[in-house]
C-alpha cells in the first residue's frame, strides 16, 4: 500500500527535507512506500541493515532515476561483486593508511596554502576560498591531474554533479569532460607515468585479461572527483557555520583542541552532503522487519538515518559538540560501499578547522549572514560561508 511519504527525490529546501524526513521518522515505520515498487528508508537501524545487504539488495543503477543512463558505465558506487571488488581494489592503494600518512604533510601545506593568500582580516569565503580549493588540488593531485587543469576539471565536474541525478549524455558539459579526459587517459597510455597515481592505476588496471576503456576511465574518474571535491567542501562550509553560529561552540574548540574530532564527527552526521543512496532488491527480502518485495527500488535516506532520535537522542536535529555517538553516523556509506575516501575526507575536514583555530581566532560570520543550502536532490550544502575575522 503506498502511504502518505516525503520523497526526497526532489530539489526541496533543506528545512523542507529534513521536516519531511521527520515527518516519516515519527510514523515508527523504518521503510514506506512512496509509489508502487518505491521503498524509502529513513531510520538508522533500517538503513544499518540495508547498507549491508549486498546480496539482496543490488547497486546498480545506484543514482540513476532517467532513462539514458542506464547506458553508463558499472562504477564502483554502481556494482556488485565481483565487478565491484575489482574496481576497489584498483583503486583502493590511493586511499589506504599509509598514503594518508603520506599525504598529511602537503595537504597541510596547501591548507597553509590558500589561508596566507586571504586578505588580512577578511573577508573571505571559507566555501569558495577554503574548503572547494582544497578539496580541489587534493583530488586532482591524487588523480593524476595536471596542476594546471585542477580547477578546469572541477569546475566541469561541479557543473554536472548540479545537474544529477539526470540523462548525463544529454549534458554538454559531459561531453567536455569526457573529451577531455580521453585526451588525458591516451596520453598516459601512451607514456605511462611514474607516479602511482589513480590514473595510471585505471590504465593499466585488467579484469581477467580485459582492460578499461578510455570511456570507463573517464567515468570513474569522474566520480571519483566529484566525491573527494563537493561532499567534503560542502560538509566543511556546514561545520564551520555551526561552530560560528553559536560563537561558545567557537570559543570552547579554541580552549580545548581534543575537541575538534568531535567537531569533525558531528558535522558528518549532522550535515549530510550525500542526502541518498539507492539500490534494487534482486530478492524478496525484509528491512527491520518490512517486507521488500523483488523488483522494488529502495532509497536509502543517509540524511535520515543520521538525524534518528532513536539512534541519537531526541536533540538529535541539533549541532552538539559533546555528543557521545556521533561517530556512528552514515556520511560515508557503510558495508562493502563504505566512501573509500572517507579517512582523506576527515583529514581535509581536521586541516582545516586546526588552521582556521590557530590562524584565525577571531572568525566570524560575516553581518546578516543567512545560509543558503545549494539545494539538489542529491548533494546539499552551502556554496557559500562569508566570514571576517
Amino acid at each position: 500500500m503506498v502511504t502518505e511519504t516525503y520523497n526526497p527525490l526532489t530539489d526541496d529546501t533543506y528545512v523542507q527535507a529534513r521536516a519531511g524526513l521527520a515527518a516519516n521518522r515519527a510514523t515508527g515505520c523504518p521503510v514506506s512506500e512512496m509509489a508502487p515498487g518505491l521503498m524509502l528508508v529513513t531510520t538508522h537501524e533500517a538503513t544499518r541493515q540495508a547498507l549491508l545487504d549486498h546480496a539482496s539488495l543490488s547497486s546498480a543503477g545506484n543514482f540513476i532515476l532517467h532513462t539514458g543512463s542506464e547506458a553508463l558505465p558499472s562504477l564502483i558506487s554502481q556494482s556488485d561483486p565481483p565487478e565491484h571488488t575489482f574496481l576497489r581494489g584498483v583503486l583502493r592503494p590511493a586511499f589506504q593508511r599509509k598514503a594518508m600518512v603520506n599525504a598529511l604533510p602537503w595537504i597541510g601545506e596547501l591548507a597553509d596554502g590558500l589561508i596566507d593568500r586571504l586578505p588580512a582580516g577578511g573577508p573571505a569565503d571559507i566555501v569558495t576560498d577554503l574548503a572547494m580549493p582544497l578539496t580541489s588540488s587534493v583530488i586532482g593531485r591524487l588523480v593524476g591531474i595536471p596542476e594546471a587543469d585542477w580547477s578546469y576539471v572541477s569546475r566541469l565536474c561541479l557543473d554536472l554533479s548540479a545537474q544529477v541525478p539526470g540523462d548525463i549524455f544529454a549534458i554538454p558539459t559531459w561531453t567536455e569532460l569526457e573529451g577531455y579526459l580521453t585526451r588525458l587517459t591516451i596520453a598516459r597510455r601512451t607514456q605511462p607515468a611514474k607516479a602511482d597515481d589513480i590514473l595510471t592505476r585505471l590504465v593499466t588496471a585488467e579484469d581477467n585479461g580485459r582492460g578499461l576503456t578510455d570511456r570507463e576511465v573517464a567515468f570513474h574518474i569522474f566520480q571519483v572527483v566529484v566525491a573527494g571535491l563537493e561532499s567534503t567542501a560542502y560538509t566543511i562550509g556546514w561545520t564551520v557555520y555551526h561552530l560560528l553560529v553559536q560563537r561558545a561552540r567557537w570559543e570552547e574548540l579554541l580552549a580545548d583542541g581534543s575537541l575538534i574530532a568531535s567537531a569533525r564527527n558531528e558535522g558528518l552526521r549532522h550535515c549530510t552532503a550525500i542526502q541518498w543512496v539507492m539500490r534494487k532488491a534482486v530478492a524478496d527480502t525484509t528491512i527491520d522487519g518490512v517486507a521488500v518485495p523483488a523488483g522494488s527500488r529502495v532509497v536509502i535516506s543517509l540524511e535520515s538515518a543520521n538525524l534518528d532520535e532513536a539512534e541519537f537522542g531526541s536533540d538529535a536535529a541539533e549541532f552538539d559538540l559533546h555528543r557521545g555517538n556521533s561517530r556512528k553516523h552514515f556520511a560515508f556509506g557503510h558495508g562493502i560501499h563504505l566512501c573509500l575516501g572517507s579517512e582523506l575526507s576527515q583529514i581535509e575536514i581536521t586541516s582545516i578547522l586546526e588552521r582556521l583555530l590557530d590562524r584565525m581566532p577571531g572568525l566570524r560570520l560575516a553581518d546578516g549572514f543567512t545560509p543558503q543550502d545549494a539545494g539538489g536532490a542529491l548533494f546539499r550544502g552551502l556554496r557559500h560561508l562569508p566570514v571576517v575575522w
